[in-house]
């Protein structure tokens, strides 16, 4: 789900949910529901779906309401390489990992679930200092080490 922060209509819902790159979505759903709920249940629906018909990669997919109109999709895949990266000490890899744990905690204190699951299971690094490596990502969010509408950088904006 890495990549750019983009818009998508409601009609687009099974190119995201095939895609599966973190996005900010702009959901245009009606009814009495808010318009990102409405959207983050038609996205979790259709990634269970293609889940159990053994889609790996929608079966890492996590959704989460910003906003009344703007939903984010992120996905734990990157935990299988950046974890033994970052446990290796590829720097950069634990700053990628310290955002993705600080969104999905932030998630999760929300109640969602598949966010709770993803941040008590990991697989995480095995020592890190969570705070510390998020300053580092936003400094090299800044500096251009890592692209603005990389994964990293579009999470911190939304952090």
């Amino acid at each position: 789900m890495p990549g750019k922060s983009r818009d998508y209509a409601a009609a687009s819902v099974r190119a995201i949910a095939g895609l599966l790159a973190p996005a900010i979505v702009l959901a245009a759903a009606s009814g009495c529901t808010p318009q990102a709920q409405q959207f983050v249940n038609k996205i979790r629906a259709e990634s269970a779906e293609k889940c159990n018909e053994g889609n790996q990669a929608a079966c890492h997919t996590i959704v989460q309401a910003l906003s009344d109109t703007k939903v984010a999709i992120e996905s734990t895949a990157p935990l299988e390489t950046q974890t033994p990266a970052c446990n290796a000490g590829k720097q950069d890899a634990c700053q990628q990992l310290a955002v993705l744990h600080g969104e999905l905690s932030s998630w999760c204190s929300t109640g969602n679930d598949p966010a709770c699951a993803a941040v008590n299971t990991g697989p995480w690094p095995a020592k890190w200092d969570e705070p510390a490596l998020i300053g580092a990502a936003k400094l090299a969010c800044l500096s251009g080490q890592f692209k603005p509408d990389s994964n990293t950088c579009q999470a911190l904006q939304t952090m």
